[in-house]
């Protein structure tokens, strides 16, 4: 009996997460919106028969049409500087919360984004994406030891940047709350 790939449930679990990740590339979340469903149609296209065996390389080729498109719009956007036409754009990712949870998801943006873009990487895909150092490494074309490594000073930074706030964010179960107990000792790949 052969089974047929549910695309859909497939799509309705990965996207959210493939969004946030998106988001973390591009500049506003329409942007990541369509990134992720082109990659969507180039996995569908490349892989039919679907497997989730494949899902490393979604998220590569999300990262590899978010990055397109950012150059793209980085051109469009001098060009459109050298004619004197104005831009307006949101610049920073958002995480989509309850209202309750605002405050606690701006301060996780605001220290996501004091990381460098590497590391805020690393930390979008295996916090929120889900994704193992293996299937990250594979996602990104580098080596699962590289990937540790960002994580690793990824959660070091953020706790440095989350320790003066860690009143603020008690109590809160999102998994940034969680790096404020991260022990460099505990990393396993």
């Amino acid at each position: 009996m052969e089974t047929t790939f549910d695309w859909k449930r497939t799509f309705d679990h990965l996207a959210p997460q493939l969004v946030l990740y998106a988001r973390q590339l591009v500049d506003s979340k329409a942007d990541a919106e369509d990134v992720v469903q082109q990659a969507f149609v180039r996995w569908w296209r490349r892989f039919p028969e679907g497997d989730s065996s494949h899902i490393p390389l979604l998220y590569a080729a999300v990262r590899t049409i978010a990055l397109d498109l950012r150059r793209s719009d980085t051109r469009r956007a001098k060009r459109e500087a050298a004619s004197e036409i104005a831009i307006d754009g949101e610049n920073t990712p958002t995480f989509d919360v309850p209202p309750e949870k605002k405050e606690a998801a701006a301060i996780v943006t605001d220290a996501l984004s004091k990381l460098n873009e590497e590391q805020r990487e690393v930390v979008t895909l295996k916090l929120w994406g889900g994704l193992t150092f293996q299937e990250i490494a594979t996602a990104l074309g580098i080596s699962i030891n590289t990937v540790a490594g960002r994580y690793r000073y990824a959660l070091g930074n953020l706790q440095k940047h989350l320790e003066p706030l860690k009143d603020d964010l008690i109590g809160e179960t999102s998994p940034p709350a969680n790096l404020l107990s991260f022990q460099p000792s505990a990393l396993t790949p």
